[in-house]
């Protein structure tokens, strides 16, 4: 072959690969044995692309900020340790964050949360793809706020829990999430086509140097989802992210494949009031499929800004990466409308679809009644 057929065959496969990108269809997820379904209650857009060479490469965790609301925390894991501010359109630094002491290494997640009427931000140091390592360490400290004027550059005093898994054994992380309500860190293990464990610890800020020992909560998935013969899209892997929302209502966990886009997904708990994280992620009811996330390479990062808006990026160090909201979608009920084939009251949309609720059932717009 030619160096020019073999430049333009090279062109032509990279090609493919963007289409089939952007006309990403995933496939359903077996969780517990079940089929999860498909939740079409909210939209993403892109709501910026975030300038690499003006802010940081490899992001994998971000947090929305409390003190100073508008702008996003994103944590870096370079070599040089610290975290910067951008707002949701993300070509402008708002404000960068160095730690005076450094603490940890292998950062993979961080997340907000509220402890004692105060603004906290935990970063994880907890990366172990060779599963050895021997320290881990969640890294707290009070949130400041945010000056691009007057404090574009400031440093931090961090803190930290050292900790042990129950088992004894090491385990690669890279998702973190701490919850308002119960104002507990939960921690979630990667894995590689097999179960991805969640483990906790109450956050206090008195632990000191003393190491502390998780608690198991529960696996994500199960081991016969991945089984011997069956296909690496039936159970939930690679678990990269996670963040409950601010008022404990809805729990986020997403994961990633960066070879095979049928392999992402992002999953959502819709907490009962009263019931704890753990009930929630080990109830017989399963959670449901955002059916709004597509595939992002390298994706690892989530936060949410309250309990209708949440963001989504990547890690990719190849390029600028997109940040994409997600707005959860008003449900459109009009009432006084009528129909002719259809005694009804009110217009309703599912599945992107509008239709008449009438007395004894769905009908479409020009009438036509739905079959159950």
């Amino acid at each position: 072959m030619s160096k020019r057929h073999l430049i333009l065959a090279c062109l032509l496969i990279v090609s493919m690969a963007a289409c089939n990108a952007a006309s990403y269809k995933p496939k359903p997820l077996v969780y517990y044995g079940d089929t999860l379904e498909w939740n079409w209650d909210w939209k993403r857009t892109q709501c910026g692309t975030l300038d690499i060479t003006a802010n940081i490469i490899e992001v994998s965790g971000i947090a929305c900020s409390r003190v100073t609301p508008g702008y996003i925390w994103m944590q870096s894991d370079e070599v040089e340790k610290y975290i910067i501010a951008t707002d949701e359109v993300g070509e402008k630094r708002a404000c960068k964050l160095k730690m005076s002491k450094t603490i940890g290494w292998d950062w993979e997640d961080m997340s907000g949360g509220i402890y004692e009427g105060k603004n906290y931000l935990f970063i994880g140091s907890f990366g172990d793809n060779d599963e050895k390592r021997n320290d881990y360490r969640i890294i707290w400290f009070e949130e400041p706020a945010i000056d691009p004027v007057n404090a574009p550059e400031q440093t931090v005093t961090p803190n930290y829990i050292k900790y042990v898994y129950p088992d004894g054994k090491s385990h690669n992380n890279e998702a973190l999430m701490y919850d308002n309500r119960e104002q507990i860190i939960y921690i979630i293990t990667k894995v590689y086509y097999n179960v991805c464990q969640v483990f906790s610890i109450p956050f206090r800020t008195d632990y000191g140097d003393e190491v502390q020992t998780l608690t198991y909560v529960c696996d994500l998935g199960v081991k016969s989802d991945l089984g011997s013969g069956s296909s690496p899209y039936k159970g939930f892997h690679l678990v990269t992210g996670a963040d409950i929302s601010p008022d404990g209502k809805y729990i986020l966990i997403k994961n990633h494949n960066n070879i095979v886009a049928d392999y992402t997904w992002l999953m959502m708990w819709t907490r009962e009031e009263g019931e704890s994280v753990a009930e929630a992620l080990t109830r017989e009811r399963h959670p449901a499929l955002l059916r709004c996330y597509s595939y992002e390479w390298q994706g690892e990062a989530v936060c949410w800004l309250d309990s209708t808006t949440f963001y989504t990026t990547s890690d990719a160090d190849d390029g600028n990466p997109p940040i994409y909201k997600y707005t959860k979608k008003e449900k459109t009920v009009v009432e006084n409308i009528s129909s002719d084939k259809a005694d009804t009251k009110s217009l309703v949309m599912i599945n992107n679809v509008m239709y008449i609720r009438g007395r004894d059932g769905l009908y479409t717009l020009d009438g036509r009644k739905m079959a159950k």
